[in-house]
């Protein structure tokens, strides 16, 4: 038997990876962020320079052409900017972010007695510092679930493999990044507070970040990702806001988040799902997120001095 023969022999009677193991190496491949994107196009740059101009040139009147229920979404994140709460002040050197969120993730298994679905919490914690620096910690929150009969019973017939994820502790140079561009935390202060502006910088990002969404879908996906997990002062955040009034195809819709408080959610249906925005009725405070059947719900969020420190 030659080489070549031997390295075959050896590869056959390794077993493959069980269900168990992909989902669980699909969800910590999707973690963090939680975003939707494709594979990024060398040619995005090129052609976000060439719109840059004309969408700076969009109307303000384009909230006419929103329709009804835009129009409503619209009306309820201009009150959420109003009432929006960020950092108190930008962060200093070696200061530290803090968000603390209970999450929902969902993964499906392609096992022998066909596909399922499966679903569980977790908390997650996240220490974000100016230079983009991040530790994260997360814990399983309770056993897993399931959406329905069919699937628990599958899982069964596949041997009730483990799907939960140890608690994890990481850290990572993530940089913050808007659309492909990665950006410094000076450079997203220094964003425009003006909503037709920034949504203007936001459409150019979308149309250069060709990431496999439509363009409103990515604008709507660059502005929920700076509001949740970026460490943005107040007055950027209002005006994030305000500039995702602006997209078109927004909806509005009764939500409960994943902790079950009743909401408001903005969202926005693409080619890729469905993301929202859930807001509290009476307050107009942001509770969480949803995306899909996932999901995150904030607990509690502060400035802190060190990536192990709680406010």
């Amino acid at each position: 038997m030659n080489e070549l023969d031997l390295i075959r022999a050896f590869r056959a009677d390794v077993p493959g990876p069980d269900a168990a193991a992909i989902a669980r190496a699909e969800r910590a491949w999707r973690r963090p962020p939680r975003t939707r994107r494709a594979p990024r196009a060398t040619a995005g740059l090129v052609a976000a320079a060439a719109v840059a101009v004309a969408v700076l040139a969009i109307p303000s009147a384009q909230n006419g052409r929103l329709g009804a229920a835009a129009a409503k979404a619209a009306a309820t994140l201009r009150q959420a900017a109003a009432h929006v709460r960020g950092l108190p002040r930008e962060l200093k050197p070696g200061e530290y972010w803090y968000v603390r969120t209970r999450t929902l993730w969902t993964t499906s298994v392609e096992g022998g007695a066909g596909a399922y679905t499966a679903m569980g919490l977790e908390i997650r914690e996240e220490w974000t510092a100016a230079d983009g620096t991040r530790r994260w910690t997360t814990r399983p929150v309770g056993s897993i679930r399931f959406p329905s009969a069919q699937d628990r019973e599958r899982w069964q017939a596949d041997g009730r493999p483990e799907l939960t994820e140890p608690p994890s502790v990481d850290r990572s140079h993530a940089g913050f990044v808007m659309g492909s561009r990665e950006y410094s935390y000076r450079q997203l202060l220094a964003l425009p507070r003006d909503p037709q502006a920034l949504y203007a910088r936001f459409h150019s990002a979308a149309v250069g970040c060709q990431c496999g969404n439509g363009v409103d879908d990515q604008t709507f996906v660059i502005a929920v990702e700076l509001l949740r997990s970026t460490p943005l002062p107040t007055d950027l955040r209002s005006a994030i806001l305000q500039a995702t009034a602006r997209i078109p195809g927004i909806e509005q819709h009764a939500e409960r988040d994943i902790t079950g408080r009743p909401g408001v959610a903005v969202a926005y249906h693409g080619s890729q799902g469905t993301q929202a925005l859930i807001f509290d009725p009476a307050t107009y405070e942001l509770l969480g997120d949803r995306e899909g059947a996932g999901g995150a719900a904030d607990v509690a969020a502060g400035i802190v001095g060190s990536p192990t420190a709680r406010p």
